[in-house]
């Protein structure tokens, strides 16, 4: 982190940075076999969740100045099918919103993969809003149909890894696994 930093930035970075372990908590107990395992009346499986916040959260990075997503994670969006994953890359596709995760396991990346590239993408995101300057953060950038300062949308989607938490703690649920206390 530089030294020249704003007290916002760092304090930014950290919101992201505190998002993961939120999230991960609940990945107690969800193996290779499970990662793509959906229960009845739930949108969405691990391997989406943290694909789909990771893509998130690269998209931001790259918004806010950062680099580009990790080719070696995902493949270029082409408004294509969601099935060019493989068990070591995503397919942005099948992680953009409004995308439907599917149970076919080959088309995902393992779950050390997943996590690899969850945290990678928070580090991404906390390391670019940490430069970031206090005008950086006033800034305006497109997300959606509108646009948003900077410092707002790093709390956004800090939220947004929160409430697909929500969704991990709902499918644990689901699944009959045990209950998490961290």
């Amino acid at each position: 982190m530089p030294a020249t930093s704003s007290p916002a930035a760092r304090a930014l970075a950290h919101t992201a940075r505190s998002s993961a372990p939120m999230l991960k908590r609940f990945l107690t107990g969800f193996t290779d076999e499970t990662r793509t395992t959906q229960a009845p009346g739930l949108p969405n499986h691990v391997a989406w969740i943290l694909g789909h916040c990771a893509f998130t959260m690269g998209r931001l990075a790259e918004r806010a100045g950062g680099p580009s997503l990790p080719s070696d994670f995902f493949l270029t969006s082409t408004g294509g099918d969601g099935r060019r994953g493989t068990t070591s890359r995503f397919d942005s596709d099948a992680v953009a919103v409004g995308s439907s995760p599917t149970d076919e396991p080959s088309l995902w990346p393992t779950l050390d993969v997943c996590v690899e590239c969850f945290d990678q993408a928070i580090e991404t995101l906390a390391d670019t809003i940490a430069a970031a300057s206090d005008e950086d953060l006033a800034d305006s950038i497109a997300w959606g149909e509108t646009e948003y300062p900077l410092r707002d949308l790093v709390i956004r989607v800090s939220l947004h890894n929160a409430l697909h938490a929500g969704q991990l703690s709902d499918l644990r649920r689901a699944l009959g696994m045990t209950r998490v206390n961290r």
